[in-house]
């Protein structure tokens, strides 16, 4: 082979790689690597899920972040790769956390999922919660659910 052969090569090859490591990730908004724990009256949540929804009524928009309760309380959000965090920015906070789908019969509709906290911080405009995520801070987060709507 000759020099102008390899040459040529290798320059395919570093454009390439070039272009590869740009396409991989740099378009992506900025996050910023959030976590927590999830109560209900006092104790550890040990399931369910935890979503950040972008608040565009803030000026944040894009993808929502998700992360699963562990059964200490604690969760990790993921935006777009697993544990990234979740965009920076205001977002409202929804909790799921649902009794588990018992055996039914397959040719009937499933029965709808019942829900094993209050329904409210189910659903991003009633949940109650918000958050500021911000870049290179830590972003540690506590939600304190309760069984009993607030007393006023």
């Amino acid at each position: 082979m000759s020099l102008k052969v390899i040459l040529k090569s290798w320059c395919a090859i570093a454009v390439a790689s070039i272009a590869i490591a740009g396409c991989s990730g740099s378009n992506l908004p900025p996050v910023g690597q959030v976590g927590g724990v999830v109560t209900l009256d006092g104790q550890p949540l040990t399931k369910g899920q935890v979503q950040f929804v972008p608040d565009s009524s803030k000026g944040t928009k894009g993808r929502m972040a998700v992360g699963l309760i562990g059964s200490d309380g604690r969760f990790k959000l993921t935006a777009f790769k697993p544990g990234d965090g979740a965009l920076v920015g205001f977002h409202k906070v929804v909790i799921i956390c649902e009794e588990e789908m018992p055996a039914f019969d397959p040719k009937a509709p499933p029965p709808p999922p019942k829900s094993l906290i209050p329904i409210r911080y189910t659903d991003a405009n009633t949940s109650g919660f918000t958050a500021e995520v911000k870049s290179g801070a830590k972003n540690d987060f506590t939600f304190a659910l309760e069984s009993r709507p607030p007393s006023r």
